[in-house]
């Protein structure tokens, strides 16, 4: 009887660790279920941040006026830039260091443009 006995409770301990073994590899999923499901709750709420942004920035961009296709406002027209008055003033003649002093540019920028539109005819 006694090795009835003992085989007994050696299945019992077998049985035991397995079910501890088996215990703690069901909590592991759980864990890594529960880790997965914050992962998933962070990126939708990250996903939703992005999706609030790009209708404020939608809404921004409708409350802006249609850019008109052509034309250009006056502070960008070519004209009115300093290398742009630059280059009248030397098909004009006047000398590099008078275009630096009124256009506003060094006196190594005026003295290229003279070099590049001195003798060229307007295009």
């Amino acid at each position: 009887m006694l090795i009835v006995e003992w085989l007994v409770l050696s299945l019992l301990c077998v049985s035991m660790f397995g079910i501890a073994a088996l215990a703690a590899w069901v909590r592991s999923l759980h864990m890594a279920r529960r880790i997965d499901s914050a992962h998933l709750e962070n990126l939708q709420q990250q996903i939703a941040s992005l999706q609030k942004d790009l209708r404020f920035l939608a809404e921004q961009t409708a409350k802006r006026p249609a850019p008109v296709v052509g034309r250009i406002a006056p502070s960008e027209a070519p004209g009115n830039t300093p290398y742009a008055q630059a280059i009248e003033l030397v098909r004009q003649g006047l000398a590099a260091a008078e275009v630096a002093a009124r256009c506003g540019i060094s006196r190594s920028e005026a003295e290229l443009i003279v070099s590049l539109y001195r003798n060229n005819s307007p295009s």
